[in-house]
């Protein structure tokens, strides 16, 4: 039988059970209308410096980024490095999640992040679409709904042939939610549900991570999770990300960073970067996730830094 199409990609459980301390980065899609170069080059840059596979956002908040998906199977394809294909249900009708879900398999993705999607930014009143999921796990149950051949039904139509998906499904936690629900009981539904991974959101304490993955352990939930974190500048930038995503940043981690973004260096960065990787190597992370956004120069540098000269703990 002649083969056609994309080379189905390698899922992320086979890189994490490997051992080791894995290296990944998440990036943003260009906006709409500028330079698809740009995200090439940037692609390049954190595959070099060692990033063992990426990640690609969803355009979220009504943001006009388009291309996931097609970036997602280029670098599957052209950087033959394994890539993780963010999908948001909310607002999408379950017949549209498989329809799209079918477009990523026949794309060869096999990495899928789940997650419900924020709502579009500054449209008060927004209300989610009536028959859309308003939960991530239900994204997950249709997922592993797929993975075991189990698809919608269509009224006077019987499908003659039940081909399995092969997804391998990743979830968000958020391991400094403030909510109980948010933090532990939804993440909780999601392994349940069958995810076989999760990637924190934006985490700057390594014990908040610790706390997180025992509490999640002590409900049974055993599967990796893998902290994910940006370099920060500077106390001054620290701040403002800590407001922003409502998360917070520690005292030890602050105290390693100078003042201002004028007074920031790379070295500094990078410095306090690494001793905050090494803090979460000691608690247990099976790897590190760098979420990228403006800062490719600096990401690629401290994944080239770990990855050439990992320490010994």
């Amino acid at each position: 039988m002649t083969r056609f199409g994309p080379k189905a990609d390698r899922k992320i459980t086979e890189l994490l059970s490997a051992g080791g301390f894995t290296l990944s980065a998440e990036i943003i899609p260009p906006r709409n209308g500028a330079d698809p170069e740009s995200i090439i080059r940037q692609v390049e840059s954190l595959t070099n410096a060692g990033s063992q596979f990426l990640a690609v956002t969803k355009g979220a908040g009504g943001s006009l980024r388009g291309g996931s998906l097609p970036i997602a199977q280029m670098i599957k394809d052209s950087f033959q490095t394994p890539c993780i294909a963010h999908f948001t249900c909310r607002d999408l009708l379950p017949e549209e999640v498989e329809n799209q879900l079918i477009d990523h398999h026949f794309f060869g993705i096999r990495n899928i992040l789940a997650l419900r999607g924020d709502p579009p930014v500054g449209l008060e009143g927004w209300q989610p679409r009536e028959g859309s999921y308003p939960y991530a796990y239900q994204l997950v149950e249709q997922l592993q709904a797929l993975n075991q051949g189990r698809y919608l039904d269509r009224p006077g139509f019987k499908a003659t042939e039940r081909v399995k998906m092969d997804f391998c499904v990743g979830v968000a936690c958020y391991p400094d939610s403030e909510n109980p629900k948010e933090r532990l009981e939804y993440y909780s539904q999601k392994a349940k549900a069958g995810a076989d991974f999760a990637i924190t959101q934006m985490l700057f304490d390594s014990d908040s991570y610790s706390r997180f993955k025992d509490d999640a352990a002590k409900l049974g939930i055993d599967i990796p999770i893998l902290p994910g974190t940006r370099i920060l500048k500077s106390k001054e930038q620290a701040a403002k990300v800590a407001q922003r995503f409502g998360v917070p940043v520690p005292k030890s981690y602050m105290n390693r960073l100078p003042e201002t973004d004028a007074a920031a260096t790379p070295e500094a960065s990078l410095d306090a970067f690494m001793k905050f990787t090494d803090e979460l190597k000691t608690k247990g992370a099976p790897g590190l996730h760098v979420f990228v956004l403006n800062d490719t120069e600096l990401a690629s540098r401290s994944l080239g830094l770990l990855s050439a000269h990992s320490r010994p703990i």
